[in-house]
């Protein structure tokens, strides 16, 4: 105690006590010297979006395709103006996979794969009677999640049972990890048309991409993997994991469990520090197919616009559904196998910088 404590004494001796003294001038200067910086950029970037047409012709791209439905244009073009302005630095792109990522059909219409269904589909070819258990789950179930006449409240008790069942399934047979990635490579997973550009496009730009999902997010990894070769650095997974033990074989999932109608607050606590950490991307373009997906963007600490891109796989004739998706997402995307949207609206964010 002895030794140390003419180094306190030092230290506290030496330790300015007057914001007029040098050090703190010279920060509060270099603070007023950003600042000022960060303003004069930013009037430029206004008064070159003044000068492009680059948002306009967006805008009349989007309203002139039968497929996509912008039902308040004018607030669509205000939100990307602030995104344009902010540029690339202040943007995150927040995604669902299952159906938004990857596509929902394939060009006969046939229904494809979401990541829970890779053991759907696998496990049925390799042992039938425990297939035949995660097809009985989805046929119970699937129709629950999409009724109309039940509310969220009354489905998330039935979501968690299925969910947890399913898990549970995985976790007790203890498929291995390599066991699981040969799944992922013969499954019916597939990409939307321009997904492995649109990825590899915001790794280049330095865009964040947050994939949300209430799948499997190791399925996703691997997917990721087989399809581009690596997971691309800005990629950052929210999603129930698979853990495993020591022999690489499935003994648990990740807590706490994300099913469809629980992508919000409650299940990104753990996750503050990451937020925390791209606290400066205040725009949010959002990527969904479902109700369950609009409320993905709740843990950025932000004060900046979200762009609500959803994608519609229901059918047409189902005008409530439809009208649902036009009242909560900013523009909804009919029957769209591709990417292209997102892919123009970070084309234009980059546009001018």
């Amino acid at each position: 105690m002895s030794g140390s404590s003419p180094i306190q004494a030092e230290t506290l001796t030496d330790t300015p006590t007057s914001l007029d003294s040098p050090p703190f001038a010279a920060m509060f200067k270099a603070s007023e010297i950003v600042n000022a910086a960060a303003a004069i950029a930013e009037a430029e970037c206004i008064e070159q979006l003044k000068k492009t047409d680059a948002v306009p012709l967006l805008m009349n791209w989007l309203l002139g395709q039968e497929s996509i439905v912008c039902s308040d244009p004018t607030t669509v073009a205000a939100k990307l103006r602030k995104m344009v302005v902010g540029g690339a630095g202040k943007t995150v792109v927040i995604s669902d996979f299952d159906y938004t990522l990857s596509r929902f059909a394939n060009g006969s219409g046939e229904r494809l794969s979401t990541t829970h269904g890779v053991f759907d589909d696998n496990v049925m070819r390799l042992k039938p009677e425990l297939g035949q258990k995660f097809v009985d789950l989805k046929n119970k179930y699937y129709p629950i999640e999409f009724c109309p006449k039940l509310t969220m409240e009354e489905k998330i008790p039935h979501m968690e049972k299925w969910w947890g069942t399913s898990h549970s399934l995985i976790v007790n047979e203890k498929f291995s990890k390599h066991t699981i990635q040969d799944f992922v490579r013969q499954s019916r997973i597939v990409f939307k048309d321009g997904a492995e550009d649109f990825i590899q496009s915001l790794d280049a730009h330095n865009i964040p991409l947050v994939i949300f999902s209430a799948g499997i997010g190791n399925i996703i990894e691997y997917f990721l993997e087989q399809k581009l070769g690596a997971i691309p650095r800005n990629t950052h997974f929210i999603s129930n994991m698979i853990l495993f033990d020591e022999d690489e074989k499935a003994c648990a999932f990740s807590e706490p469990l994300i099913h469809t109608f629980c992508k919000n607050s409650s299940v990104i606590q753990k996750e503050a520090p990451f937020f925390h950490e791209i606290n400066g991307r205040v725009n949010v373009i959002l990527l969904g197919d479902s109700m369950g997906d609009i409320h993905m963007d709740v843990g950025v600490e932000r004060d900046g616009p979200t762009l609500k891109v959803g994608y519609y796989n229901g059918s047409l004739d189902d005008t409530a559904a439809l009208q649902h998706y036009k009242e909560v997402y900013d523009i909804v995307l009919i029957h769209d196998p591709t990417l292209n949207v997102a892919q123009k609206i970070v084309d234009v964010i980059n546009s001018i910088h």
